[in-house]
């Protein structure tokens, strides 16, 4: 299993390096953003299963988005997708430990 020191999330500065990718057991992991505000993004199956990292934060307004650069790309984020430090590391070990249910995490598919 991939070490949490080994995920690499002070590499993301929100500029030029903005996305990594993390084969974490069945899943694959994505981390995009930084260097303080993220989003994690979870698929196994080939595609088949996504999951989102949602924040578990309350103070933000459901309209509002987050502007964040994922993979080169100046994307509007909701607010509930973003994810501090802390909580984006918290989802990292979510995934590791194949772990993905409460309301940390929204399952598409």
């Amino acid at each position: 299993m991939t070490q949490p020191e080994t995920w690499n999330i002070d590499a993301l500065d929100g500029g030029e390096h903005t996305l990594l990718t993390v084969p974490l057991g069945e899943w694959e992991a994505m981390l995009g953003g930084g260097p303080d505000r993220f989003v994690v993004t979870a698929s196994a199956g080939g595609g088949t299963r996504i999951a989102n990292a949602r924040t578990l934060r309350e103070d933000f307004d459901e309209e509002e988005t987050v502007d964040l650069t994922v993979g080169g790309q100046g994307i509007d984020y909701p607010w509930e997708y973003v994810l501090t430090r802390d909580e984006a590391l918290a989802a990292m070990t979510d995934i590791a430990a194949g772990e993905l249910s409460g309301e940390r995490w929204e399952l598409i598919s």
